[in-house]
């Protein structure tokens, strides 16, 4: 058994839903002059993802893929909401 391959082929859906939410955001402006350090960004990213629910697939699945969709919608929305909390926090209290 392969494990490093069956680690590889786990993807968490969550993950890729905070960055590409993170980053609109962001190109938006709407926080005015935050910080926007790898640092910083790592903190956002990782508050939120350790307040929303993770969503794994097995990345050569596709109708793994296709039954996320389902949980995508409300994913996004309760995304957006955990985000822009964790930038309002991670901007009021920056670690540098």
């Amino acid at each position: 058994m392969d494990w490093s391959n069956i680690s590889r082929n786990l993807k968490n859906h969550t993950e890729e839903i905070v960055i590409e939410i993170l980053e609109d955001l962001l190109e938006k402006n709407d926080f005015g002059n935050i910080c926007t350090c790898e640092k910083c960004l790592l903190d956002i990213a990782s508050y939120s993802l350790n307040r929303l629910p993770p969503r794994y697939v097995a990345s050569h699945h596709g109708e793994i893929r296709t039954r996320i969709k389902e949980f995508e919608t409300q994913l996004k929305v309760d995304a957006i909401s955990t985000i822009t909390e964790a930038i309002k926090l991670v901007s009021q209290n920056p670690r540098h």
